[in-house]
C-alpha cells in the first residue's frame, strides 16, 4: 500500500493520540494502589498519596467484606441459603443473606464496624451494645456476645469490632417465638468464626 506524506503524518498523528489516550487510562487492582501510597508521600504528593490510601482502604474493606461473606454458609441446621448480597454506602457496610427452611424465609445481616463501616458503623455497634444494656428488648447471649431479641422478633447480636450480626423473618412475631422459629439458625451460624475475622 503506497503512502502519501500527508497520509504518513496523519497516521504518526493518530497513533500519537492512541499512544496518549492509552497513557491516560490506568487499571489499578488494590495491590497497586496500596504499593504506591508511601512513594508518592515521598514524593510530596501528599494528595494523591492520600487518594490511592483510600482506594487502597477500600479495597481491603471490600476483601474483608468478601472474606465475611463467605462465611455465611451455604446450609445452616436445615436452613438453605438463596441469596447474598455484599454493598457499601455511606460508610456501611452490608453482608445481607436471605435463608428458607420448611416454608419459613429468614435474613441474616452483618452491618457496620471499625473494619468496613468506618466510625459511623462503629457509632451504630456502640449503640446496638449500649442498647442492649440498656435493657431493650430480650437479653441473649450468642457465642458468648450481648445480644437481644427485639419486641418484634429480630435478634440482634454485637461484634467485638462494633459491627452486629442481625437476623429476622416476617414469620415469626414477637421474642418468644421469634426464639423459636429463628432458634436453629442462629445456634448454628458461625457467629464466633465471623467475630473472630472482623477483629
Amino acid at each position: 500500500m503506497r503512502m502519501t506524506k500527508h497520509g504518513l503524518v496523519l497516521a504518526m498523528a493518530a497513533t500519537g493520540a492512541l499512544q496518549t489516550a492509552e497513557a491516560q487510562l490506568e487499571v489499578s487492582g488494590s495491590g497497586d494502589s496500596c504499593a504506591q501510597i508511601e512513594s508518592l508521600r515521598k514524593a510530596g504528593k501528599v494528595g494523591e498519596a492520600r487518594t490511592q490510601a483510600q482506594a487502597c482502604l477500600d479495597a481491603l474493606n471490600q476483601e474483608a467484606n468478601g472474606a465475611v461473606a463467605q462465611l455465611f454458609p451455604a446450609t445452616v441446621a436445615g436452613w438453605k441459603r438463596t441469596d447474598i448480597q455484599e454493598n457499601q454506602a455511606l460508610g456501611f457496610t452490608n453482608v445481607s443473606s436471605m435463608y428458607e427452611k420448611s416454608g419459613h424465609s429468614a435474613t441474616v445481616s452483618l452491618t457496620g464496624g471499625n473494619a468496613g463501616g468506618g466510625a459511623i458503623g462503629a457509632a451504630l455497634g456502640g449503640l446496638a451494645k449500649f442498647g442492649v444494656k440498656a435493657g431493650g428488648g430480650k437479653q441473649v447471649k450468642v457465642a458468648g456476645l450481648a445480644g437481644s431479641v427485639q419486641p418484634d422478633g429480630s435478634v440482634m447480636v454485637t461484634l467485638d469490632d462494633g459491627s452486629f450480626l442481625g437476623f429476622s423473618s416476617a414469620d415469626f412475631h414477637g421474642a418468644d417465638e421469634a426464639l423459636v422459629g429463628l432458634g436453629d439458625l442462629i445456634n448454628g451460624f458461625p457467629v464466633a468464626d465471623i467475630n473472630k475475622k472482623l477483629k
